[in-house]
């Protein structure tokens, strides 16, 4: 991006061409990999229902678990598409700032997405955002595991009262990210507030 002149539109554009095609041809690619995964899972599953005596699903799943087409991290695409599209848009850099607090005001919107259409979100959103990268054990993300692990008593009152959002209700967790012996493991408290009351929920972590 750095070779071409940024304030000639018309050079702006091609590249921009380009990345729009490259990111639809990677959806398409994603797409027939989905497709083919779920078509073996099928034929085999077909197989074992009308020849019991002879089953083979179990073994070729496990084969196909361990293709590279199926075990494919994405990841690197995505960040590199986001790069591009940043550095078309001439967004500013940001430095993190490593001694931020760890207790913070939460305002959050959570959307479920089905897993097929996962890649497609990410691309609609970098396009006009720069996706925000996690560190890694093999470097930088656009996505990390997440792992809690949540306190409660044998009623389950700290569930139930997040469940039903009463006030005041408390989640009380263990959270680390990355898979593997964890380095680094938080512990989180988060605490509801009814909007109504003029307050706000709040998350405090502590290392």
């Amino acid at each position: 991006v750095s070779a071409i002149d940024m304030n000639n539109e018309v050079e702006v554009d091609t590249l921009r061409d380009k990345t729009d095609e490259i990111a639809e041809s990677f959806l398409r690619l994603e797409k027939y990999v989905n497709i083919n995964f779920m078509g073996f899972h099928k034929i085999l599953k077909k197989h074992d229902k009308y020849l019991p005596t002879n089953p083979c699903k179990s073994f070729y799943v496990a084969r196909l678990h361990s293709q590279a087409w199926v075990q494919g991290d994405y990841s690197d695409i995505v960040v590199r598409l986001s790069a591009l599209y940043s550095s078309l848009r001439q967004d500013q850099v940001v430095q993190e700032q490593v001694e931020a607090s760890q207790s913070f005001l939460r305002s959050t919107s959570k959307y479920w997405i089905k897993t097929e259409d996962v890649s497609r979100v990410k691309y609609a959103v970098l396009k006009h955002l720069p996706v925000f990268l996690q560190k890694t054990s093999t470097g930088e993300s656009d996505s990390q595991l997440t792992n809690s692990v949540y306190f409660d008593n044998d009623q389950l009152e700290l569930y139930h009262s997040r469940l039903d959002k009463s006030p005041g209700a408390i989640a009380l967790r263990l959270r680390w990210y990355g898979a593997g012996e964890p380095k680094l493991v938080f512990v989180e408290r988060k605490s509801h507030r009814d909007k109504w009351t003029g307050e706000v929920s709040v998350k405090e972590r502590f290392m």
